[in-house]
């Protein structure tokens, strides 16, 4: 089938109170830092709003400068549900690391608060860039951007077993200093156990607008599902739309994308705040990547692997011909004080 469905429990423990030990990952030759709660309260001044980068899936987020380098400080809200979220993330990224990850640099577990320090990225995330009315990637950097998020989606369920995200989104895409994407937050995040049956311990978790309509229960997780996700997030870096948008009708990407890209009407899916790539060629097999991820039939979507050779080879087609990654200014034609694309198709059509 290329895919694997599985009975899936949480790569932590809910029971498990104790973090694993820095000691723990010594067998893949991954540094772990250990830090104490005064030392992060320190670097944040006391978790001062000056240092708040933003509020994140499971508590705020604060930028600080630990042992010579910029770091981010993930500092849970307070509750159980919360706490195992952090649990997990600590147990997923203190065996796995990778340039298309934001890493795991260390973690503080006293009686205080259990904190994660992960890699700080400078540039936001491709949330905030995608929706920005003020810049506007360009067709080259936006496919080598899609390529490294499926590189990074690949190296999970390339581990065995399979890690399966369960939130694949812009949010939780961030941008390095070099303006390469980095996927994060993996607090949602499972091991794939096919023959474990607590899988039912494990509701199904995700974001509404990116969440698989087939992950309804447990036992319906695979790695398919980050594949769907991964399809509404292609959707968005190719139209610039949101995933989910009410001021639109549809307000759904898919239910709007998905019927111009059957009718052939692929220069309406296309973003209209710069000209669309040039190469048919290219033009066509991007959306058609996005529509085969987002099958409702879910042996019918491609893997992974499949997609990050599809991009790759599209990455070579298309140059970058940006500065620092972007384009600027925007392209855009105005008609009637709108955005158009050339071909008469109006920005939300």
């Amino acid at each position: 089938m290329g895919y694997l469905s599985c009975k899936a429990q949480s790569s932590i423990s809910v029971s498990n109170s104790h973090a694993p030990s820095p000691s723990s990952s010594s067998s893949k030759n991954i540094k772990i830092q250990y830090y104490d709660y005064s030392d992060l309260e320190a670097a944040t001044d006391g978790f001062s709003e000056q240092k708040l980068l933003g509020k994140g899936s499971h508590g705020y987020v604060y930028k600080a400068f630990l042992k010579g380098q910029h770091v981010a400080i993930k500092k849970p809200s307070r509750g159980l549900e919360l706490a195992t979220e952090v649990d997990n993330e600590i147990e997923i990224l203190s065996k796995i690391q990778s340039p298309r990850l934001v890493n795991l640099v260390g973690f503080s577990n006293d009686s205080k608060s259990r904190i994660l320090v992960v890699e700080f990225m400078s540039n936001g995330t491709l949330y905030d860039i995608l929706h920005s009315n003020t810049r506007s990637l360009n067709w080259g950097r936006r496919i080598r951007l899609a390529l490294q998020i499926a590189k990074a989606i690949d190296t999970l369920h390339s581990q065995s077993p399979p890690i399966i995200h369960r939130d694949i989104k812009s949010a939780n895409v961030l941008i390095d200093r070099n303006f390469n994407a980095r996927l994060g937050d993996f607090g949602l995040a499972l091991r794939c156990h096919a023959n474990d049956g607590r899988f039912l311990s494990t509701p199904p978790a995700g974001t509404m607008g990116y969440l698989d309509p087939l992950y309804v229960t447990p036992d319906n997780l695979s790695t398919k599902t980050d594949v769907f996700s991964f399809g509404i997030l292609l959707l968005e870096i190719i139209s610039g739309r949101k995933a989910i948008d009410v001021g639109y009708s549809p307000p759904s990407i898919v239910d709007w994308a998905i019927p111009l890209i059957r009718k052939g009407k692929l220069l309406c899916v296309y973003d209209p705040r710069i000209a669309p790539p040039k190469d048919p060629v290219v033009r066509k097999q991007l959306a058609v990547i996005a529509a085969k991820c987002v099958r409702s039939c879910r042996e019918r979507r491609p893997a992974m692997k499949e997609i990050v050779n599809w991009l790759t080879g599209l990455s070579k087609l298309v140059p970058l011909h940006s500065w620092n990654g972007f384009n600027n200014p925007c392209l855009m034609v105005e008609t009637m004080g709108q955005p158009m694309l050339q071909n008469g198709c109006r920005n939300g059509v």
